[in-house]
């Protein structure tokens, strides 16, 4: 396994477990606010969708339609995801093109 293959194996991994964090937070605020609970700050949800979880916290939302309708939110979570997609399409980008250069 070359240097590239490495770090895309570790971006990949990187994203796959900060997904499952915030896949399991949005699962359990809506859990929370069902039984009229205490809640996750926003923030904090929000701090797990930066540090890549964003595919994650994207399929709770759609799964369990909590956070969708919420504007403020969506704004926040949408610049989040759109920044990892940017970084996943460039990371791509860069591992076909050295691909064909092999």
């Amino acid at each position: 396994m070359n240097t590239l293959d490495l770090a895309v194996s570790v971006f990949v991994g990187w994203q796959l477990i900060w997904s499952l964090v915030a896949f399991i937070a949005i699962w359990h605020d809506k859990n929370l606010a069902a039984a009229h609970r205490w809640r996750i700050s926003e923030d904090r949800l929000h701090s797990y969708e930066w540090w890549g979880g964003w595919l994650g916290s994207g399929l709770a939302q759609r799964l369990w339609r909590h956070k969708t309708y919420k504007e403020s939110y969506q704004r926040v979570y949408k610049r989040a995801a759109l920044m990892w997609l940017a970084a996943c399409t460039l990371v791509l980008i860069v591992w076909i093109v050295s691909r064909l250069n092999a």
